[in-house]
């Protein structure tokens, strides 16, 4: 068993610029219905190049208008493709507050 599980890891790890190509491409396929991204342009462009050009870095306060909406019940795919069904709180030692975190 513990031999599968290392030969699998190095199989991944072998490869691994293109796992994260295929890691990156699902996600952004899975989130390309997402409002926030909608926002940017990508007309439901999912390659990195696009996502790239068009998505800026983002804070959590850049996210925060769209974290209250899921908070106060709206179950669209806001931020992501699917609902985000948990938020957690963070400890807030990082700027002084807590911020919830979507998962």
């Amino acid at each position: 068993m513990l031999e599968k599980v290392i030969e699998e890891f190095e199989a991944l790890s072998t490869d691994a610029e293109r796992v994260q190509r295929e890691t990156l491409k699902r996600i952004l396929e899975d989130n390309a219905s997402a409002e926030y991204l909608l926002n940017f342009g990508l007309n439901g462009r999912t390659d990195p190049e696009s996502f790239k050009a068009c998505v800026p870095l983002a804070t959590h306060k850049d996210l925060e208008p769209f974290i209250y909406r899921i908070l106060d019940g709206d179950d669209s795919p806001i931020l992501t493709g699917k609902p985000i069904t948990t938020m957690s709180l963070s400890s807030g030692t990082t700027q002084g507050k807590p911020k919830y975190i979507p998962w």
